[in-house]
């Protein structure tokens, strides 16, 4: 079965307001690129050429799931019957949504204005493995210098559902993120193994390579880099900010907000993208951009204690997650 879409279908929506520019592709719901009135470049990273976003830049400003990060080997018991979902190569995992998640399906256009977009996919029972028919929903809404993404899905059948956007950040559109300053506000965090599969343990981040409740360079000697999950609460909660970064030449600052109860945070070691195709000046390579990702904790179906990502007919899965810019 050709899993790879037909990229002459995906469109391109152009939002605007008085502080932002945004473009948003169809394929993945994905965020192309953001510019902020005053900046020249992208604030975040994104590629002039479509088939990167099925490899090169695979993820780059997308929405990832049915559910986002890893699930260890693909397996997964919802409702006590057995589930093998499909790996993503080259991992071992299944991760985010499998090798057909909805980062590479184009999606509907269903409502929009100068100022914001409504899109929408639905998802066949059995769509990468996963039980029920979905009807996922993403808006992306300027609000003054405020990009807002919410995210709903409703099922027919009892599933999982962990849905997280993966846009990558530079906010000097330009060099390595390490020379960033991040804070997060987590008290603790997910230990994991050689794979990335959380270990069960929840540990304080205090005293830890992993504190950053206050604000600090993210490149360090002592330090062995990001693709971490910071657990922000065990339930959802009110949209605040959770993560602020800010850029050593700009000065610009992003306020990261949502309501989700944990924040994937991802240094962006292995990307390139050549300079033809960066939306930006110069060719991308590891370290270019950091994803900030908010979603429930990786693996959770396999953790009982950590918060559930089960999703009942009578339920409606939603995120609101918002990109302030200073």
């Amino acid at each position: 079965m050709n899993l790879t879409p037909d990229l002459r279908q995906v469109q391109c929506v152009a939002l605007k307001n008085a502080s932002l520019t945004v473009s948003i592709l169809t394929l993945g719901a994905s965020i192309q690129s953001l510019y902020l009135k005053g900046y020249k470049h992208s604030l975040v990273l994104g590629s002039m050429q479509l088939t990167d976003y099925l490899h090169t830049a695979k993820y780059f400003g997308a929405v990832v799931g049915r559910v986002a990060n890893r699930i260890n080997r693909g397996h997964a018991v919802v409702g006590g019957l057995p589930y093998s979902l499909p790996l993503t190569s080259p991992e071992v995992h299944h991760l985010h949504g499998g090798p057909n998640g909805v980062s590479h399906k184009i999606w509907s256009i269903v409502e929009q204005a100068d100022d914001r977009v409504q899109l929408q996919i639905t998802l066949p029972d059995g769509d990468m493995g996963y039980p029920g028919n979905m009807v996922v929903t993403v808006w992306y809404r300027l609000l003054d210098n405020t990009l807002e993404m919410e995210i709903t899905a409703t099922t027919e059948t009892l599933t999982i559902c962990n849905f997280a956007g993966h846009s990558y950040v530079n906010l000097d559109g330009k060099g390595s993120i390490l020379d960033h300053q991040l804070s997060i506000q987590a008290a603790h965090y997910l230990p994991v193994d050689a794979g990335l599969i959380p270990t069960g343990e929840v540990m304080p981040t205090s005293g830890s390579a992993f504190d950053f409740t206050q604000p600090r360079i993210i490149g360090r000697q002592d330090y062995p880099g990001l693709d971490t999950n910071f657990c922000l609460s065990l339930i959802n909660r009110p949209i605040q900010t959770v993560a602020t970064l800010k850029a050593p030449i700009t000065g610009l600052t992003l306020h990261y907000q949502t309501t989700q109860p944990g924040l994937q945070v991802y240094d962006g070691r292995h990307i390139q993208l050549g300079a033809e195709s960066n939306i930006n000046q110069g060719a991308l390579c590891a370290y270019a951009g950091l994803a900030l990702e908010a979603q429930h904790w990786p693996d959770a179906i396999n953790h009982p204690h950590f918060p559930s990502i089960l999703l009942t007919p009578e339920e409606t899965y939603r995120q609101v997650t918002r990109y302030v810019f200073e």
